[in-house]
């Protein structure tokens, strides 16, 4: 089943890159192409990890540990 779903990812992925690239390229949107082909490549890397059943950290898990020794500051001061 997880063969299924990264295919599909990866079709999904490709239709919308030939959607896509070529109107950013006719228009010279270099800077956004690059920002896309990031963006839509973490996803897709991502999505499969996902599919296979990769344990994948939440990102407000890692806010939460960034601020964490701030709390006691933080609650001290409010009271």
């Amino acid at each position: 089943m997880a063969v299924v779903s990264i295919l599909a990812v990866l079709v999904f992925s490709t239709l919308v890159c030939f959607a896509e690239i070529p109107k950013m390229l006719k228009q010279k949107l270099y800077r956004e192409l690059w920002v896309f082909c990031l963006l839509l490549g973490i996803g897709t890397i991502l999505t499969i990890l996902k599919s296979l059943d990769v344990k994948i950290p939440n990102p407000s898990d890692f806010i939460a540990w960034i601020f964490s020794p701030l709390e006691g500051i933080m609650k001290s001061l409010t009271k």
